[in-house]
């Protein structure tokens, strides 16, 4: 049959009215029930309910199974029965109509139609389970309606019968007014229809309202059949109803072959049971007839109207169609040709028909192919081909089998020559599609219409760190860029934007790595020829850093900085004024807005350094200040707040664009100094005291340094003839000196020699602090300076139980400086070490190489330096607590002088020192870029010369009586 196989379902106004059905049938058997004395004889609701139910989607009978149950109410107000005689047989038609309802949708998994055999088989078996819950539970619940022992047959041959019957009229109800475009309405059949009709009319009448000469009861039945050889499965079942219905009224009247058996008038009952066995078996026989020829009928129109579209679509089919018959031999015979194929092919019907598919085609690697296709029926080829008499003709081909009964064979040809051409233009295309995608430095995703990932650019990799593997195939919604939400996405292919122009929305976005960027996207949708959105394109730009400078300028005007940041306009007024400004100057942002900003400055100041007289003026002369450079020089300025206060503002005025205008703007940088300035000033009050002060001071050292260096030097020449008489009289010269006067003249010579050591110390001291520099430098071997050391150290040593020991070294190392004064430097730092280390201690004395550097190390275990007394031992005249409770005799002055003249050499000197364990020294001086001579040439006097030649530059220089000491002798003497 032609009805669809899923129904939409009833409409609430069809079910409200099949309800209003179900309560009027109830009531009309109350009815009859009164009248008659029995309802065997009528109809019952249930098909009705079963109908309904079953034309109803499932979540419908919430309501619907309710309603049914509770349709006594209406029938219970309508008559004079009371709700507990109506509602129970209303409650157990929903359970019966709900089963059977069940078994026709298969339990609620489609809605029941009545379209083929099936279906009615599925309706016959739940008229019958309606028949047995009506026979069985009705007689169970209710007892004390029964009303004899054949009530439970009555019941179901009632229940069965008015769920088949009613249950298909409300099945098929609505095919009765729908056209049905297999059997159009026709002349003929409306007078086969008119003719059919009629003769069912008058038999039915003849048979149950007249008076037949014989039993005619079957012949009703046989014109119903009929009816569906005219007029369609629907059509017999509304006459089966009418039907019924007169033989139900006529049979109630005592009239027909129904109401009376060999001459008797049966009862009520009997009359009932016998008319519904009666019109359930012409129901029985009559539908699946009428079935089984409807369902032939269209099926027969439909294989008509199949060969037709076949015909019809083969011969208008817009690609070439050519059908075939597979020869016994296995080759494939042109039986037809289509318009499109002739022309594909460039040859007319005759030059195709009747010749085998390889003599006009040149299959491309189809051989294999055509052997599996001839065993397997369901498989096809597609593939190249060409024409034979035309090669440069280009085909797709699809090869595939119609029919394996018949042999039949149908190819598919379209021409696809100028294919190549277009797939040239599309792979340029294309070319030019991924070369601008991979030279945009921006994200660029492309998706399809289900929201997947089809193509990345490679810049996306570089932004994000996704590569294809990670973002080809995946749901854009399911990656972290967040270019879109699936809701949206949908949005964009359902609704796209019309006009063309790309949507823009911003989003932050995770990359690989877990880093947070900010993408502005745009995106579009690509259509297809037809229309309709193929692809989206979204471009992402990342403006993370541009955001994150925005933000910071807007956290920057708002925070609550010290800092007074004014936006001005070309024109001088004010466009921006950050917190720091309001709080400094007592205003609000709005108040300032718009107004001219030079209204913040003192006027008679602005007049005095601009020369204006006018806001404008002053403002172009601020701003003319700028000239060439993008920012003036800061400045201090007056400024006047709301409360009429004025402040030191350092102010700086800079030239803001966009890249694109030469200006847009200013920017006025101001802060707030009027306590720092009054703090100068009082801060240049205390700096010039403190100046005068420090001068005075200066002037006392140069006097305290003169004084010394007077005094020094004076006290040299007399000490000097003092130690040259006191040598005089030890030596006999003048006179020979008492035993006792001996030792006399042996003490004044060593305290003369120890104040000259003294006077020399100072002077020298004073000569590096009065020029610092030494004045002739001479390449010199330090190795040399070691045995100056070593002879000048003889006599400290002759009663000290030491070990001393000189490590020249092999290589020479070379400085450029003074001689003597480096011979001081050794000479005094191993006196250091001889005086503070205790007899059986150790000094070892070493000259080492260190890059550009020489390095000569004095190492002793004696008594050490307190850390706090490090930094001290370089001054003048200190001495170290411990060095006098030992009572070692020293004046202070050795070690300055060592840091002078190594400072004076350009090098340094580091002190390590720990109490108890011994002291290290050593001495960094610049390695000369000449080297010296060999040690074997360096120039050396023997030790015992040293002193005599010493001896005689002393008396050389204190006249006949040796008034003076060389430097030797003043190493020797005490550091």
């Amino acid at each position: 049959m032609s009805s669809p196989r899923h129904s939409p379902g009833l409409r609430l106004p069809a079910q409200v009215l099949l309800l209003a059905a179900v309560v009027a049938i109830d009531l009309s058997l109350v009815r009859v029930l009164w009248d008659v004395g029995s309802m065997a004889i009528w109809w019952s609701s249930v098909g009705v309910s079963m109908g309904l139910l079953a034309r109803s989607r499932l979540r419908d009978w919430l309501w619907l199974v309710p309603a049914v149950a509770l349709s006594g109410v209406p029938v219970a107000l309508g008559s004079d029965l009371t709700l507990a005689e109506s509602l129970p047989p209303a409650s157990l038609h929903a359970v019966e109509a709900s089963a059977g309802a069940l078994i026709i949708t298969l339990a609620g998994r489609r809605l029941a139609v009545l379209d083929s055999l099936v279906s009615l088989a599925r309706l016959t078996v739940a008229a019958f389970v309606v028949g047995l819950l009506a026979g069985g539970v009705e007689t169970l619940v209710r007892p004390d309606f029964v009303a004899g022992p054949g009530f439970a047959l009555q019941m179901f041959v009632e229940h069965a019968n008015a769920a088949m019957l009613l249950g298909a009229v409300v099945l098929t109800a609505d095919r009765l007014v729908l056209k049905d475009p297999a059997r159009p309405v026709t002349e003929s059949r409306v007078w086969l229809g008119l003719l059919q009709a009629s003769a069912l009319v008058a038999a039915t009448w003849w048979v149950f309202v007249g008076d037949a000469a014989a039993p005619l009861d079957f012949l009703p039945v046989a014109l119903l059949v009929t009816g569906a050889l005219v007029a369609g499965f629907p059509v017999v079942v509304a006459q089966l109803a009418a039907f019924a219905v007169v033989v139900t009224y006529a049979t109630s009247q005592e009239m027909g072959p129904l109401a009376a058996t060999s001459g008797e008038v049966l009862d009520t009952d009997a009359q009932g049971l016998v008319t519904m066995a009666y019109l359930l078996s012409a129901t029985v026989v009559a539908l699946p007839l009428a079935a089984a020829i409807s369902s032939r009928r269209e099926l027969m129109t439909s294989l008509v109207v199949d060969e037709e579209r076949f015909r019809r679509s083969f011969s208008a089919a817009p690609v070439g169609m050519l059908l075939l018959t597979e020869e016994p031999g296995g080759a494939l015979l042109v039986t037809d040709a289509n318009d499109e194929a002739l022309q594909v092919l460039r040859l007319t019907f005759p030059e195709v028909c009747s010749r085998r598919l390889d003599d006009l085609l040149d299959l491309h690697d189809a051989g294999q192919a055509l052997h599996r296709l001839r065993h397997d029926s369901d498989a096809s080829w597609q593939g190249g081909a060409s024409v034979v008499e035309h090669p440069e003709v280009r085909l797709r081909t699809a090869l595939a089998r119609i029919d394996e009964g018949s042999g039949q064979w149908a190819a598919h040809l379209i021409d696809v020559s100028q294919e190549h051409a277009a797939r040239r233009r599309l792979e340029e295309a294309h070319k030019l599609n991924d070369a601008t995608l991979d030279t945009t430095a921006c994200v660029i995703l492309v998706c399809d219409g289900d929201g997947r990932v089809v193509r990345i650019n490679a810049a996306t990799e570089d932004i994000t760190g996704f590569g294809e593997h990670d973002l080809i195939g995946r749901l854009l919604w399911d990656t972290t860029l967040s270019a879109l939400s699936r809701s949206e996405t949908e949005a964009m292919f359902l609704w796209p934007n019309r006009d063309g122009q790309p949507m823009v929305r911003e989003a932050s976005a995770t990359t690989a790595a877990g880093d947070h960027l900010r993408l502005v996207w745009s995106y579009n949708v690509v259509r297809d020829d037809h229309g309709f959105p193929a692809y989206a394109v979204l471009t992402g730009i990342d403006v993370t850093a541009e955001r994150s400078s925005t933000g910071m300028m807007a956290h920057l005007m708002q925070a609550s900085i010290a800092t007074a940041l004014i936006g001005v306009d070309t024109t001088g007024l004010v466009t921006v004024f950050n917190t720091g400004a309001s709080q400094m100057l007592g205003y609000e942002t709005s108040e300032m807005l718009g107004r001219p900003f030079v209204t913040l400055l003192d006027p008679e100041q602005l007049a005095d350094r601009t020369g204006a007289t006018g806001e404008h003026d002053g403002w172009v002369s601020l701003i003319g200040s700028i000239g060439d450079r993008e920012e003036s020089r800061t400045r201090d300025w007056t400024w006047r707040t709301k409360r009429g206060t004025e402040l030191i503002v350092s102010m700086s005025l800079s030239m803001t664009d966009d890249g694109v205008t030469e200006r847009v703007g200013f920017l006025v940088v101001g802060r707030d100094v009027t306590e720092q300035r009054h703090g100068q000033e009082a801060l240049v009050s205390a700096l010039e005291k403190e100046r005068t002060a420090l001068e005075r001071l200066r002037a006392l050292d140069n006097a305290k340094d003169e004084f010394v260096s007077t005094v020094s030097h004076e006290l040299r020449t007399p000490v000097t003839s003092i130690l040259g008489y006191a040598e005089m009289l030890t030596d006999g010269s003048v006179v020979d000196a008492l035993p006792e006067q001996v030792n006399m003249l042996g003490s004044i010579q060593r305290n003369g020699e120890r104040l000259v050591a003294i006077c020399n110390d100072l002077l020298l001291l004073s000569g590096f602090e009065s020029h610092g520099q030494i004045t002739q430098r001479d390449t010199i071997d330090l190795r040399g300076t070691l045995a100056v050391a070593e002879d000048s150290l003889r006599g400290q040593l002759a009663d000290r139980e030491l070990l001393v020991t000189f490590e020249p070294g092999e290589q020479p190392c070379t400085v450029l400086g003074d001689r003597g004064q480096l011979d001081r430097v050794v000479v005094n730092l191993v006196s250091n070490a001889v005086k503070f280390t205790p007899d059986g201690g150790s000094v070892f004395v070493d000259i080492s190489q260190d890059g550009p550097y020489a390095v000569v190390t004095v190492r002793d275990t004696g008594i050490g330096i307190p850390a706090d007394d490090v930094e001290a031992v370089f001054q003048r005249f200190y001495r170290t607590e411990r060095a006098q409770t030992l009572a070692i005799p020293g004046t202070g002055l050795g070690l300055p002088i060592v840091a002078s003249i190594v400072d004076a050499h350009d090098g340094r000197i580091e002190l390590e020192s720990e109490v108890g364990a011994g002291t290290v020294f050593r001495v960094w001086l610049p390695r000369a870029e000449t080297p010296a001579p060999p040690r074997s040439q360096a120039p050396r006097e023997p030790a015992s010369t040293i002193p005599e030649r010493r001896a005689e530059e002393d008396r050389a220089s204190s006249g006949p009586r040796h008034a003076d000491r060389t430097t030797g002798t003043e190493a020797r003497s005490g550091v």
